[in-house]
């Protein structure tokens, strides 16, 4: 029997309407509902079901790129950009996802490599200054030549689905999320010529402090914190393959940039 994984966001209330719908159109239709707290047969994993908001839908991200199946997230938050699916769409896009007809996109994602580990970012890998710290002085490489030294707060390396969050409040540019692209932008930079740029994917970026810091910070997609020492080199590079998932069927990305983060108002 397959299985459909379903994760929710802690202390979120599931509306009645949604549970019902979820048991109508996967355990009606001879797929078992899973939840994180029971044993896994990854094999046996179809999709992922998130209920929650975007943090939720990052965090499930890592997981459904290994399995390569579709992730679904229906918003039962505030701004759900990435959960995008509604409460109203909710039981139309199960259909569709057991029929294998829904609308998915696929995404790329960011290999980040520090010391032994190696996490994946949907959305971005920020290099941050302690709460305390002086600026901080961050060397970057591309394809083994210069690119740039930036002096300042940090420095935000996002993809072009995390272009819409952390990269837009720091002043980067909007990039279509099916796009292939690196996009760099500094966190509060000490020079007025320092300037977001956005760059290929196809070749490795090397991060490393020039000068020792107190406290430095490399967070992943907002739930990943490690330390960030002067002596490492951290490496971010375009993961192989693709992130599934699952779109909205009734509104385009440019309709939900219109309604959630008010782009391009047209009510002149």
């Amino acid at each position: 029997m397959g299985q459909v994984l379903l994760i929710v966001k802690q202390n979120a209330r599931v509306p009645p309407r949604l549970k019902e719908a979820l048991h109508r159109q996967f355990s009606q239709q001879g797929l078992e509902i899973i939840t994180e707290e029971q044993k896994i047969a990854e094999d046996k994993i179809l999709a992922i079901v998130v209920l929650g908001g975007d943090g939720t839908l990052l965090r499930s991200a890592p997981l459904a790129y290994r399995l390569g199946v579709p992730l679904l997230g229906v918003n039962l938050g505030k701004l759900g950009f990435l959960t995008e699916v509604t409460e109203e769409e909710a039981e139309e896009v199960f259909a569709r996802l057991v029929k294998g007809q829904a609308p998915i996109e696929k995404r790329m994602l960011l290999e980040v490599r520090h010391r032994r580990e190696t996490f994946l970012a949907l959305n971005e890998a920020a290099f941050i200054k302690g709460p305390l710290g002086h600026m901080i002085h961050i060397k970057v490489t591309f394809a083994q030549k210069l690119l740039s030294i930036y002096h300042g707060d940090g420095l935000i390396i996002a993809t072009p689905t995390g272009s819409t969050a952390y990269n837009l409040s720091a002043g980067g540019p909007i990039v279509h999320p099916q796009s292939q692209a690196l996009i760099l932008t500094p966190i509060c930079p000490f020079m007025l010529s320092a300037r977001p740029i956005v760059i290929p994917p196809d070749q490795e970026l090397v991060v490393e402090l020039l000068y020792p810091a107190e406290e430095v910070h490399l967070l992943v997609d907002g739930y990943v914190n490690r330390t960030f020492s002067f002596g490492e080199k951290i490496k971010i590079k375009k993961a192989p393959g693709a992130l599934k998932l699952v779109r909205s069927p009734t509104r385009d990305y440019f309709e939900i940039l219109r309604a959630k983060l008010g782009w391009a108002a047209t009510n002149v």
